[in-house]
């Protein structure tokens, strides 16, 4: 049996069961926030949930008995529905956990804009390049693009927010900058391994490197949805104590 058609299976199930996991540790959790942050919960559900949801509808796809056919129609479509949702949850979330959403809405507002430009980007870069209904020069303006717009969010994470946060007269600032310093970490290196994922397709079409991205997809969906939305919940829980 192909070792890629196995691999790329067990992921999926490996990733489905952890955001399974996720969604319902945070429902059930969610009595040890206060008030004041039980808002990071709902989102930190939302963003499992709607991940649980997708792999739901695609367990077809990704059944050994599929993987095994020599055409396969990957899933394209069910994975950017749902990052068009759920990426922009995931950092709205930290902008809930910091108050930014009513006192930065300007920052909120361009973060959330070059994420959907990022995710709108990506699709039609990685739709053309399976479909090969463009030129390339399509493919790779809007690979450059997506990957232009997920630098502008590293950047804002990385450089922005921690200036906003030291100019701000909170009690919580060392906390807020420490689930910063991590989710800044998972922008950057986690989200980086989805244009990975879809580059390598651009020099080499056979069927093991369409697996190859799909099991990339499979660990960076439950790496990111699920260790951005554990930060979050977490720093959460230690504010829900400064507020007791």
């Amino acid at each position: 049996m192909n070792i890629f058609a196995v691999t790329t299976s067990y992921t999926f199930e490996f990733a489905l069961i952890t955001m399974i996991a996720a969604t319902i540790y945070f429902f059930l959790e969610r009595y040890n926030l206060s008030d004041e942050y039980k808002p990071v919960s709902t989102l930190a559900i939302l963003t499992t949930a709607l991940a649980v949801v997708e792999y739901y509808h695609m367990r077809d796809f990704f059944s050994l008995e599929n993987l095994s056919k020599d055409n396969l129609n990957y899933p394209t479509e069910f994975r950017y529905i749902t990052w068009l949702i759920a990426t922009p949850i995931m950092l709205y979330t930290y902008f809930v956990l910091t108050k930014f959403n009513k006192t930065q809405k300007p920052i909120v507002i361009l973060t959330i804009s070059l994420n959907f430009l990022m995710i709108v980007s990506g699709y039609f870069a990685e739709s053309s390049q399976l479909n090969n209904v463009m030129p390339a020069s399509f493919t790779y303006s809007m690979f450059a693009t997506g990957f232009a717009s997920w630098l502008g969010i590293v950047f804002i994470f990385s450089s922005t927010l921690p200036k906003l946060i030291n100019n701000e007269n909170n009690p919580n600032n060392l906390i807020c900058l420490k689930c910063l310093s991590v989710v800044q970490k998972l922008v950057t290196y986690g989200w980086a391994i989805y244009p990975v994922g879809l580059f390598i397709t651009f020099f080499d079409s056979s069927v093991e490197t369409a697996l190859t991205r799909e099991i990339i997809y499979n660990f960076g969906d439950c790496f990111n949805k699920v260790g951005f939305a554990l930060i979050c919940f977490a720093c959460a829980k230690k504010l829900s104590k400064q507020t007791v």
